[in-house]
């Protein structure tokens, strides 16, 4: 009777097991295993925490007035009307008026071909033509400032007209770029 009690409880114990304790034992490894991988995105985003601080920090070491040539280099949006002014400045201290000046905005400015969402860069591009009347002597000393300027700019034509008098008419395209 005694080995019967004990094979009884311990068939009872097998299947209390079996229908109970191993569905909550199954059920506690699948939350275990959610709580890991909530411990991982806390971890990460922790590590994430600490990076966005230490570019913060760094970020603010910064003078502002390197942050403002930065933001002249390559600015954030464009503004043709201030790059206007600003060519018509850096001639003005030639004694060069600037007689015209356009500017093409985006796609049209000087490509062609199609470039796929995926593969197109971080900025975006204008092109800025102008025309002037000046000596050599003068229009190379312009030239001198546009490759000093602290915008980024490509000079991607030069035309000019000749006269007798000794001064020339003057035809510059430049492309200029910002992030989108």
């Amino acid at each position: 009777m005694k080995n019967n009690a004990t094979i009884i409880l311990l068939l009872l114990s097998v299947g209390l097991f079996y229908t109970f304790t191993n569905v909550q034992y199954q059920e506690a490894k699948s939350l275990q295993t959610i709580a890991n991988k909530y411990q991982d995105v806390l971890a990460e985003a922790s590590e994430a925490i600490e990076l966005r601080d230490r570019l913060l920090s760094t970020y603010e070491a910064i003078p502002a007035s390197e942050i403002e040539r930065i933001n002249k280099a390559l600015p954030d949006n464009v503004d043709t009307v201030r790059l206007a002014f600003d060519l018509d400045g850096m001639a003005s201290r030639y004694g060069i008026s600037i007689k015209s000046i356009q500017a093409v905005v985006g796609a049209d400015a000087g490509s062609s071909t199609i470039v796929l969402p995926e593969l197109a860069g971080p900025y975006s591009e204008a092109t800025v033509s102008f025309s002037f009347i000046s000596t050599y002597s003068n229009f190379m000393r312009l030239l001198a400032d546009l490759e000093k300027n602290l915008r980024i700019m490509d000079i991607t034509s030069i035309k000019f007209l000749t006269s007798e008098s000794g001064l020339y008419e003057y035809q510059i395209s430049v492309e200029t770029y910002w992030l989108k």
